[in-house]
């Protein structure tokens, strides 16, 4: 394969562009997507975990926390409203992220956090999730976070 092809620097010669499949998991309330992580060999983003996430209009995605994983959440179309809860402390938040906004803005969530994502809005919203952690089922719990 020409991609392959390097020179002294390590350089790639002859490349147009490599393709990179990924599964579309399609459901109600929406459609998900890895982006780049270290389940593939896609250098040099094999040190994170990322997800593109549609939200469908009036629909919840979520309702959860992880116990190990650290998430990032960006707007990528539209906007979305997150409700958040410390299923430790109790304490409870909702923002609005929106990429139609003067600054653009994205969140850090911490283990033990619940979060859900809800669209109110009549268009389809979509996000990304960063991690430095592949999906784990285990590490994730469901939970209702009230809305």
């Amino acid at each position: 394969m020409a991609y392959q092809r390097r020179t002294q620097k390590n350089v790639l010669i002859s490349m147009l562009f490599k393709k990179l499949l990924r599964t579309k998991y399609t459901r109600e309330d929406g459609w998900l997507s890895e982006l780049v992580s270290m389940n593939y060999d896609d250098e040099p983003f094999n040190c994170v975990h990322t997800y593109l996430v549609s939200v469908n209009p009036y629909m919840v995605r979520a309702n959860h926390y992880h116990t190990k994983k650290e998430e990032w959440i960006a707007p990528a179309s539209g906007k979305i409203e997150i409700h958040l809860e410390n299923v430790i402390s109790g304490e409870k938040g909702k923002l609005i992220l929106d990429t139609h906004v003067k600054e653009y803005e994205m969140i850090y969530i911490p283990p033990f956090v619940a979060h859900a994502v809800k669209n109110n809005w009549e268009h389809e919203a979509s996000l990304i999730v960063f991690s430095k952690n592949p999906e784990d089922k285990e590490d994730t719990v469901p939970y209702k976070v009230t809305i």
